[in-house]
């Protein structure tokens, strides 16, 4: 494989989002979207990953400054393309897949598919998919599997409104066609350089683009509405929750919310209502009654918790059990000797222990 970076765009504020918050740093399962873009994309193993910054720059910066990857500001809302030259510098010479970090959903299998048609096609490729409502998204027109046009919703024709192929804006770039992203020009109703307009430039010189079409639309679109965000959620708690169950875990109910990167062991019995987030990490052969919550704790093997529990920041002994309606915070260590009742602190921690 040629050397390959990855331009993350994540400059937009998300209108539809009704929101102060930069629409990238909105969380999915307790992790802001762009978060899983940039995992995934670190999952390629590009020379650079770089995240294109812009509405609300200062949070999202902050928030990605240890994983390992450079950033790029656009300065003003002037399109896809403006914002994928925003990050020239650090490609250069490097073929691009161009992403977007309010795209959480999308799989390592999907863009390592994608790549790989990108490597034998040579050439500028589209991801697209088809949808039922393809109203706001850009369409596609296609003959086999090279794009003829993509037309921007606002600009589209009656006609070509109701076309269901569209354009779900992922990209990929081959480092000698990466300069011709200049010539696009902004000659369309919202003034803006379109990132899709590149077939234009590739056919006035007799370069084909390809298109990859991915069928599970919900999996390669952006998140613009609190409606999405919540689906998206959903989406992603029952692919966490598979997982688990993939691992050894039991549930007895999908009612239960648990958080990306909780590490549970085999044969552990989660049930339901239960919300398990943060820095948690739970051994095998431990039983999680209804309606716990915990967060960043650490649970040893065999552990009974009965229902009603909330624990934050807790070490539970192997073997121990913690009662119901038991309260724990912060650093406390419950060991396998003790049957605690209650342990609330405030200022101090009060203990009641039963022997």
């Amino acid at each position: 494989m040629r050397q390959l970076s990855v331009v993350i765009l994540a400059a937009g504020k998300g209108e539809r989002m009704l929101s102060s918050k930069p629409k990238v740093m909105h969380e999915i399962m307790g992790k802001p979207m762009v978060g899983y873009v940039v995992e995934r994309a670190q999952e390629l193993s590009p020379i650079n990953t770089v995240v294109v910054l812009g509405y609300g720059k200062e949070k999202v910066r902050e928030y990605i400054k240890d994983l390992d990857i450079v950033t790029a500001i656009q300065r003003g809302q002037k399109g896809t393309a403006h914002a994928v030259l925003s990050a020239e510098k650090p490609v250069k010479g490097h073929d691009v897949l161009v992403l977007y970090g309010d795209v959480p959903l999308i799989e390592s299998s999907t863009l390592k598919g994608f790549l790989n048609f990108f490597q034998k096609a040579g050439t500028v490729t589209f991801m697209t998919t088809d949808v039922m409502n393809p109203t706001g998204y850009g369409r596609v027109i296609m003959k086999k599997d090279c794009i003829e046009k993509i037309v921007e919703d606002v600009d589209a024709r009656p006609s070509e409104k109701k076309i269901k192929r569209i354009n779900t804006g992922i990209c990929a770039i081959p480092s000698h066609l990466f300069p011709l992203l200049k010539e696009i020009k902004a000659d369309n109703r919202k003034g803006e350089y379109y990132l899709t307009d590149i077939y234009k430039i590739l056919h006035k010189r007799g370069i084909d683009v390809k298109g990859y079409h991915h069928e599970k639309s919900s999996d390669v679109l952006g998140i613009n509405s609190k409606k999405e965000l919540l689906d998206a959620n959903i989406i992603m708690r029952d692919r966490i929750l598979d997982d688990h169950m993939k691992n050894g875990v039991a549930l007895l109910d999908r009612n239960v919310y648990i958080e990306e990167g909780v590490v549970i062991g085999r044969d552990t019995i989660i049930y339901p209502n239960t919300h398990i987030s943060g820095k948690t990490w739970i051994g095998e052969g431990v039983s999680i009654g209804p309606n716990s919550f915990i967060r960043d704790s650490v649970i040893h093997n065999r552990v009974n918790v009965e229902g009603f529990v909330f624990m934050e920041g807790a070490e539970i002994e192997e073997g121990a059990r913690v009662d119901p309606y038991t309260k724990i915070l912060f650093k406390t260590l419950i060991r396998k000797d003790s049957k605690v009742h209650e342990c609330v602190k405030e200022m101090n921690t009060v203990w009641r222990k039963k022997k």
